[in-house]
């Protein structure tokens, strides 16, 4: 963002100066920014496809999950695996927050784990 908002300031100010009638060499001229190198300088890690539908798989796993609750259940999960916990720890955890067995608790860690990027 900064970034382009320097260009705009530059181009302005050699907008203002040629309208003055002072004239800037064409190789001191600002140039617009490239936008494509801009948002692959700010987001160089972006997925090119889309992730596999996280929500169907956890709702096979755990069916009995509301699914107007499903999302905030999924940011929990992703806040409990981000801290690091015990492999043991998290699958208890998970499963108590989804309400399933601890070896479903288990399985839903990793189905979760690869999405919590874009979970939040």
């Amino acid at each position: 963002m900064a970034r382009r908002a320097l260009a705009a300031l530059a181009l302005g100010a050699a907008l203002a100066l040629t309208a003055c009638g002072e004239e800037l060499p064409l190789d001191e001229a600002p140039s617009a920014p490239s936008f494509d190198e801009s948002l692959e300088e700010l987001v160089p890690d972006l997925p090119t496809e889309l992730p596999t539908d996280v929500a169907s798989e956890v709702m096979e796993i755990a069916p009995d999950v509301d699914p107007t609750e499903l999302l905030g259940k999924l940011e929990e999960a992703c806040r409990q695996i981000e801290e690091g916990k015990e492999e043991e720890t998290l699958a208890r955890d998970i499963a108590e927050l989804f309400g399933v067995e601890e070896a479903d608790g288990a399985t839903l860690a990793e189905t979760i784990e690869p999405h919590c990027g874009t979970i939040g």
